[in-house]
């Protein structure tokens, strides 16, 4: 073992007696039971969280980035929360990207014999030369060397990709009690084997990584390849199988980027069936089409802010704020990721204004743009008005934002929350979540969770934290998929969902100090 290890050992061991010690603390404190009851009630007796949902998803449909359904969606949340009496404002912020939308596509098998093909195209797709028919080339797409082997022969070909992977068992499940008391227990808040499989580099570090890129990259050059060939489409296996589409999107979302040739993810049983055919010596027909359009209006390029003034003339510049992503990829209606965590912060913030709450503190929130593509929204708030995570810099909200709450994935039963190695909050997140144990949300764990919007606020020294969500379903038939709808959403777990954040902002807004940072 070398000095490095050695310090490490130190460390980690000082970190989890410290942490131990910490969890054993009794903590004083207040929890209002009065107030708890009042949300539980109003969230039972008069939810608003399926009809938001219902528009968000099912009026507003997929709401890529960018694009006309994204705005109007988002015109129609600023409207809501005005009429519930927040102060809400569309809110744009500093980005370079372009919007894309499809407005019509088609996939169909004409020979040996017809079968209309269940596909979704790639987002950021360029459009085909009208309908195309023609036959199958059997080509990895990602495979610079053999693509070229087929210079002057591809001019209006479709490009099947041969990776097709064996479709795996699905696992529905939910948190076992084992599970949770584990990680309440954990005291590595960076976890390889955590409830989120958070063993992921500082997001810092990621940033950088991402800023420091340059370049012609192999996409790059593969794209480009297939555009001066001429070819006409690409067409690969979902990652799911049984007729589920996986949405699947192309790195070209900035202005100034190459157009694409158009790009399809057709259901993986119906692209076996096409590598079977081919295997039997046959040559399959495809004919399909795809018509996408791209602008670079900066008006569909914004988050939703909404704010529930703060009343206490010493704490009313704080800010407690609950954010979602309120975009989504092509699949469904992005129903579960995040329609459903958007009508959630939604609801709960309405739960507190109808039983008469008069916060402390002010309550933001936020519906972010572009999470899909990299938190573009997050990311453009924060270094509108918070801080440069990359130059270490910080403005004035930075001191005022007391604590940031999360709400991203799929609208199952929320169990607890991830406290992203934050020692100090563990015994604060217990009391609030006590009077919600009945609703099996009983678990506050150090571990860290992956991959949102609360990374960015976390990197920038403001406690942010996501929630604890049972997976049930969501990484077989919602994440990112043709399936994901409303239908798979279930109002009763939006409804308690709801009563546990408000609970939680509430009783944020009205301490007397600000949420403990790391």
């Amino acid at each position: 073992m070398n000095n490095y290890k050695k310090i490490l050992v130190l460390a980690f061991t000082g970190l989890i007696f410290n942490s131990c010690a910490i969890a054993q603390e009794e903590t004083k404190e207040k929890v209002n039971q009065e107030v708890v009851n009042k949300i539980k009630k109003e969230a039972q007796e008069n939810s608003k969280a399926l009809d938001n949902l219902n528009y968000i998803a099912d009026v507003h449909g997929p709401r890529i980035t960018g694009s006309p359904q994204y705005y109007e969606a988002a015109k129609w949340a600023k409207n809501r929360m005005q009429k519930w009496g927040l102060d809400a404002k569309l809110d744009d912020y500093e980005n370079n990207l372009r919007g894309w939308h499809y407005e019509s596509y088609s996939v169909q098998m004409t020979a040996p014999s017809f079968m209309t093909i269940n596909a979704l195209p790639y987002i950021w797709s360029g459009s085909t030369s009208g309908v195309i028919e023609s036959e199958i080339v059997l080509i990895n797409p990602n495979d610079i060397d053999e693509l070229k082997k087929y210079i002057g022969k591809l001019k209006g070909k479709i490009i099947l990709s041969p990776e097709n992977e064996d479709v795996k068992d699905v696992d529905f499940k939910l948190f076992s009690d084992a599970q949770l008391e584990k990680a309440s227990k954990s005291t590595l808040a960076n976890d390889h084997e955590g409830l989120d499989n958070s063993g992921i580099p500082p997001f810092a570090e990621m940033l950088k990584r991402r800023s420091e890129e340059g370049g012609e990259s192999e996409d790059d050059i593969i794209h480009k390849f297939l555009i001066e060939q001429g070819v006409e489409a690409v067409v690969t296996a979902s990652r799911h199988g049984l007729g589920i589409v996986s949405a699947n999107t192309l790195p070209y979302n900035a202005i100034g980027d190459i157009k694409p040739v158009a790009h399809f993810s057709i259901a993986k049983d119906q692209h076996s069936r096409l590598l079977r055919l081919i295997e039997k010596g046959y040559t399959p027909k495809l004919k399909l089409h795809l018509k996408t359009k791209f602008n670079t209006e900066a008006k569909y390029h914004v988050n939703i802010l909404a704010d529930f003034k703060g009343e206490d003339p010493a704490l009313k510049d704080e800010i407690v704020m609950v954010g979602a992503h309120f975009d989504s990829k092509v699949g469904g209606t992005g129903a579960a990721d995040n329609g459903a965590g958007s009508a959630t912060i939604m609801e709960a913030v309405r739960i507190l204004k109808a039983i008469g709450i008069k916060p402390r503190r002010t309550i933001r929130i936020a519906l972010w743009d572009g999470e899909e593509e990299g938190l573009k929204g997050s990311l453009g708030y924060l270094k509108k008005y918070v801080g440069d995570i990359l130059k270490g810099t910080t403005k004035e909200q930075q001191s005022k934002i007391s604590v940031y709450f999360n709400m991203d994935q799929n609208g199952h039963d929320l169990r607890g929350i991830f406290a992203q190695g934050n020692t100090k909050i563990r015994p604060i997140f217990d009391a609030y979540l006590k009077p919600f144990h009945e609703y099996g949300a009983n678990t506050t764990t150090i571990q860290n969770a992956c991959c949102t919007d609360h990374l960015g606020f976390d990197a920038l020294g403001i406690p942010a934290f996501e929630w604890i969500y049972d997976p049930l379903y969501y990484f077989s038939h919602q994440l990112h998929v043709s399936t994901d709808m409303s239908d798979l959403v279930k109002e009763d777990s939006m409804k308690r969902n709801a009563a546990i954040v408000a609970g939680f902002i509430y009783h944020a807004a009205m301490r007397d100090e600000m949420l403990p940072r790391k």
